[in-house]
């Protein structure tokens, strides 16, 4: 077998088999001991018929004991390494012997005298062993010299190991002998390959051997490795003790390439830190919601409005990747609406979208798509809460689904018992509850609430112990209309007393705080698009990685010039040049806008009917459509066209194109290639956490202290460096398409000091004049 194979074979089976008993030092230390002996051609040693496990304790630094424990699961492959040292390293002198011991051959009684006397001759002396044919290997040094000739430095991989093995004299035969001599197992074909620039090294061992040629040849460490191409992925994290292979893949971008190689503390302090701040942002709020995301309650409602059985809101981590329930118990309370309670909820969707309402009902307000879903789910957690078991994790009320209507909803008791039950899983009453009471009174409203013009609803109400009783139906179903007149009083009063001591959990500037602080948030975070373009992949080798990089950069540097919301950024069509612009007809119809050629402005221009808007009704727009012709600037244009011409095709595939600019990037799981609003909310944070968050450990990032956060976070960059440019809530709401007000109460974080020293510039130039 060959020696790279073997070697292979040999860490392989360190990796699967003694990391299940070892802990990953102890497995890492006996793999290198193990790999040693491989590169010496020594066999373990022995003590009888057993090994000698103190010796080799002795030798690998692993304690006698962990050893003595492990030994059945590590004797196969101390057998292998002592076969394959027998067959390999010792096979010349055994054959040797053989021939000197062979016996005589048998002769009989009668001798002729002379050969009597031959037979007193003394033995000759054999001859000693032919040498191999060819060119006698080189001996191998440890620092080979230079030819002393003066050189240039190549800028790119290849021609530099290429230059530094001419130099020293290494062929690439030669330099696959030292380096298996030297425990770095790369064998000839593969620096053949890497001097040619047809591979170039990505793998941990590789990147093992460069540092060890760059310490033969005497270069600076790392040299060879910052001349390699940016590549599609990082360094393998190997296997890492607790963590599934689903999340070491996440995590790969964010490990030192020899993350494998450093001391376990260290290691342990790496993933702590990336676990805490990268992934999981390290915020109270985050910690709250991945806690609450695995107890999952809510009542599904699918095939409404065209969804999936997936419930809204939901990420696609928390389920296993065959898309099952993490955990048996989560599958019993996340659970589908059972066909009264769907057809209700159907026909409150149809009532408040439908474009008339149907004859006889009246009502105030019509819920677009997005704020359809929303009440959706939010009513369907609800019902969830209702429906849990009260000996479960979520300690809900345990009504059966058969008993769950919107009947309930009339009953102030119902909704005391939801709002108290949110207070207590959350520890403090928010905004969510004053708007789940909002929904409560809109429901029971005079002449428009659909509750109220719906008293059918009150012949499916069944009794609920300890919480609605046989007295309380027969009341409602007496006097249905007073019923829902009391429920509207008590939820505005209740309204009112939860408003008061509410409190904010999540804080929108917190993940970004870093960049609102700085002089220019705009500038400090446009750092982030000029680290996308530092780290580019090289796209005639790794053309979808390129994709997805330049697919950031837009969504990124979109975001900063638009300041739109995430639905019109995700939903923005595309026309190539020279292509036919859809009509603003037909962008009203879409609700969408579109990215097209401008040949009057010779510009890329955004045009977005107002109607797509959030706040189409606002006085920023007046009916108009927003029209904007992007910069030239920072190379956008250039990497606008790259996208739309060949970027956007290698993301596609041989999908159907969604005709949307931004689309994902298409395998064979995936059944669309455009975005929602939980992929692109997904698609923005990863590009935050490879290239935002600054990661002392491995020097990608571009801001120290950032966050991970969503696309609708850029809003709060712009409006804040508009206010400390000027101090206008004004000219910050033209930023992003809305009132002063509104950037007054969620946007800008225009703070006293702030505007104290955008006053204090005015004054001082009193004095720089004088």
């Amino acid at each position: 077998m060959p020696r790279l194979t073997f070697a292979r074979m040999l860490e392989k089976f360190c990796q699967q088999r003694a990391t299940t008993i070892l802990s990953p030092r102890d497995a890492a230390l006996f793999q290198n001991w193990l790999l040693g002996l491989f590169a010496a051609r020594t066999s373990p040693p022995k003590a009888g018929h057993d090994y000698d496990w103190l010796a080799i304790s002795d030798a690998c630094s692993v304690g006698h004991a962990d050893l003595k424990r492990a030994t059945r699961v590590l004797s196969p492959g101390l057998d292998a390494l002592t076969r394959d040292v027998r067959q390999n390293g010792g096979l010349h002198p055994r054959k040797v012997s053989r021939v000197a011991s062979r016996r005589a051959p048998r002769v009989t009684a009668h001798r002729n005298p002379a050969e009597s006397a031959d037979s007193n001759r003394p033995p000759e002396t054999p001859a000693p062993p032919r040498r191999k044919p060819g060119v006698r290997a080189r001996p191998i040094v440890e620092f080979p010299e230079s030819d002393g000739k003066p050189w240039d430095d190549p800028a790119t991989f290849a021609d530099a190991l290429d230059l530094h093995m001419r130099r020293h004299g290494d062929s690439s035969k030669h330099l696959a002998h030292v380096l298996a001599n030297g425990a770095s197992q790369v064998d000839e074909t593969t620096l053949n390959m890497w001097r040619r620039g047809v591979k170039v090294p990505r793998a941990a061992r590789s990147l093992a051997a460069l540092e060890f040629i760059e310490r033969r040849y005497r270069l600076p460490s790392g040299y060879f490795r910052h001349k390699l191409p940016m590549t599609d992925r990082c360094t393998s994290a190997g296997a890492i003790a607790g963590i599934s292979r689903a999340e070491r893949r996440r995590l790969a971008w964010h490990l030192p390439f020899d993350f494998d190689r450093r001391p376990l503390k260290e290691r342990e302090e790496i993933l702590e830190w990336v676990q805490r701040v990268v992934i999981s942002g390290s915020t109270e709020y985050r910690r709250f919601q991945a806690a609450a995301m695995r107890q999952r309650y809510a009542v599904r409602f699918p095939g409404l409005l065209g969804e999936s059985t997936r419930p809204r809101g939901l990420y696609r981590f928390c389920r296993e990747e065959d898309g099952s329930l993490p955990d048996p118990e989560l599958a019993v309370t996340a659970v589908d609406a059972p066909v009264q309670l769907s057809e209700e909820m159907a026909d409150l969707v149809r009532f408040k979208t439908a474009t008339l309402t149907a004859f006889g009902y009246q009502r105030n307000g019509v819920w677009g798509e997005e704020t359809a879903s929303q009440k959706v789910e939010h009513l369907g957690l609800m019902f969830g809460a209702l429906a849990a078991a009260p000996s479960g994790a979520v300690h809900g009320f345990g009504v059966p689904l058969e008993s769950l209507t919107f009947g309930l909803l009339v009953f102030p008791i119902v909704w005391d018992w939801y709002i108290q039950w949110r207070e207590r899983r959350r520890g403090f009453y928010t905004a969510w509850e004053v708007d789940m009471l909002r929904i409560a009174i809109a429901l029971t409203r005079v002449d428009t609430g659909w509750l109220r013009q719906s008293p059918q609803l009150a012949d499916r109400i069944k009794p609920i112990p300890n919480l609605i009783t046989e007295r309380d139906i027969a009341t409602v179903r007496a006097d249905w209309a007073g019923a829902c007149e009391q429920m509207h009083k008590h939820g505005l009063a209740r309204a009112r007393e939860v408003q008061r001591v509410a409190r904010i959990h999540r804080d929108p500037f917190e993940p970004i705080m870093v960049v609102l602080e700085a002089d220019s948030p705009v500038g400090e975070y446009r750092k982030i698009t000029e680290e996308i373009l530092r780290l580019m992949p090289d796209e005639k080798r790794y053309p979808r990685a390129a994709a997805e990089a330049v697919r950031a950069f837009l969504m990124l540097r979109l975001g900063l010039h638009l300041g739109l919301r995430q639905k019109n950024l995700r939903q923005l069509l595309v026309c190539p040049r020279g292509h036919i612009p859809s009509s603003e007809r037909r962008l009203t119809e879409l609700k969408r806008g579109e990215l097209r050629w401008s040949e009057r402005d010779r510009g890329w221009e955004v045009f977005i009917p107002s109607v797509a808007f959030k706040n189409a009704n606002s006085s920023f727009f007046g009916s108009k459509p927003f029209r904007l012709i992007l910069p030239d600037l920072g190379g956008l244009y250039h990497y606008l066209d790259a996208y739309i011409d060949r970027h956007r095709r290698a993301l596609l595939k041989n999908a159907a194109d969604p005709g949307t600019l931004f689309v994902k990037t298409v395998k064979l799981t995936s059944k669309d290639a455009a975005y929602d609003q939980n992929t692109f909310y997904e698609a923005w944070r990863l590009a935050i956490q490879r290239y935002g968050i600054h990661n002392p450990y491995t020097g990608r990032g571009a801001i120290r202290g950032l966050l991970p956060h969503g696309p609708h976070n850029v809003r709060d960059v712009l409006a804040t460096h508009i206010l400390k440019q000027t101090g206008s809530y004004e000219q910050a709401s033209y930023a992003i398409q809305d009132t002063p007000d509104m950037v007054a109460k969620h946007y800008g974080r225009f703070l006293p000091q702030d505007k104290a020293a955008l006053a204090a510039q005015i004054l001082n130039r009193v004095w720089e004049a004088a």
